[in-house]
This record gives C-alpha cells, structure tokens and sequence, in this order.
C-alpha cells in the first residue's frame, strides 16, 4: 500500500514538473513572440520616423508609396526613362537611394534611349518598354536636347503630350524632368524648359525641374563635340535628383 501511494506521489510530482515545464516553456514562447512583435513594430516606427527626414522634398503621392512600401515589404520599382547612359547619374541614384533607404525599398531600372527624338520614341513604342518593367514610379526625361535640331518646338510639345498621355495611361506614379542644357542658335534652352513645364502642369503631371542648377558657362559640363555630358556634368544632374530623392 506504501509503495503506490509512494508510486503516485511520485506520478503526480512528475506530472506536475511536466505541466510546470510545459508552461514555463510556453510563457517564453509567448514572451519571447511578444518580443520580435515589439521590436518589429519599433523597428517600423523607426523607419517612418527615420523615412521622413529623407522624403521632406518629395510629393505626397511618392510619399505615400515609399510608406506603403515599408509598412507592406514590398520594394518600389523605379524607373527611369532617360537620353543619360545607365552608367552616368541613374547608377549614381541607384547607389544612393540604396544607402539612403536601404536596399528593400527601392528597385531603380534605367531604360536609356540614347539620342532618340520625341518622334522616334513614339514609334519605337518606348511607354510599351516603360510597361514590360512593371514599374511602381517613371521618371521621364523629355528629350529635348534630341529634338531641336530635328524638330520645331511646337512639334517637341505634341510629341511629348502624346507621351505623356501614354504614360498616364499606365496609371503609375509619374514625373517628367528636361533634359540636359544645350546650346541652339533657334531657341533656348530655357524656353524648351518652360513649355514642357506647360505640358506637365496641363496634364497634372509632377515636374522635377533641374534646369536652374546649371550655369551659365558649361564648358566643363558638356562635351563641345558631341554635346552629351561630361563625367562632372552627370555627377551635377545625379546629385540634383539624388539630393531631391533623399532630402538632402
């Protein structure tokens, strides 16, 4: 008779150790998921906290996005539609925004189309490429520089406003830049500069406007040959949209 009571006392000891360890083991469990959820909700605070030093410059629906893209773990997918080589300013922005955000937001893809006028990249279907991307953002550089000694001005605008309209068929977020400066003996470069910003502002399109970084000598800036940038000019261009994309 001892020896069951001894026996049973001994199950219910074990037993009891047993339910002790099972909740002492699932309380850290608990504990130890309630952890990893503060932390990824302070992590998350942290980077719209920290986001919103970077965006002071931006537009509201670019902003939303990148907060979307946070808050959701899903990158953006920039891209940039642009005259520039991938090698010039775009990959400086690529370097940048990943330093900046981190390398989980931004997905930047440059499609260059070289010296192709508003005509060509009409026919050449170029907001079909823009498509195939699957972009989240389009930065679009109106090539002016391509087109005035090709095209009037007055032809550069209703391409362009063909373009965009393509574009905002998309239905992505979307801005359009100028090009490069150059030098014409026909028209300015500023005029090409204000009446694109007239085909945004009609179609409410963002206009990210870097004509007034430039100066007024640019030798240094752009090849006398060929016209195109120089290394210095690309870095002056890349640290405009960087600085714009940054908040800096």
């Amino acid at each position: 008779m001892k020896a069951t009571v001894g026996v049973n006392v001994a199950a219910a000891v074990l037993c009891g150790a047993v339910i002790y360890g099972g909740m002492q083991h699932w309380q850290e469990q608990t504990e130890a998921q309630a952890s990893e959820v503060k932390s990824a909700v302070v992590h998350r605070e942290k980077q719209f906290s920290d986001v919103s030093a970077y965006t002071k410059n931006l537009p509201d629906f670019i902003i939303n996005r990148i907060e979307s893209s946070i808050a959701n773990k899903k990158p953006l997918t920039l891209v940039v539609a642009t005259s520039a080589e991938e090698a010039g300013w775009p990959e400086q922005l690529k370097k940048e925004l990943a330093a900046t955000y981190g390398s989980d937001i931004f997905t930047v893809k440059t499609l260059s189309y070289g010296d192709q006028t508003t005509d060509e990249l009409l026919s050449s279907h170029l907001v079909n490429q823009i498509d195939q991307l699957q972009p989240n953002i389009i930065l679009f550089e109106a090539p002016l520089k391509n087109d005035y000694q090709h095209l009037t001005l007055d032809e550069t605008l209703e391409n362009t406003e063909k373009l965009v309209h393509q574009l905002k068929d998309l239905k992505k977020a979307l801005m359009i830049q100028p090009s490069q400066p150059y030098i014409s003996q026909t028209e300015s470069y500023e005029e090409g500069v204000e009446a694109i910003r007239g085909v945004s502002e009609a179609n409410w399109v963002y206009y990210m406007n870097h004509s007034l970084i430039w100066p007024f000598h640019l030798g240094e800036y752009i090849n006398k040959d060929s016209g195109n940038l120089t290394k210095k000019g690309n870095e002056v261009w890349g640290d405009y949209v960087v600085n714009w994309f940054t908040g800096k």
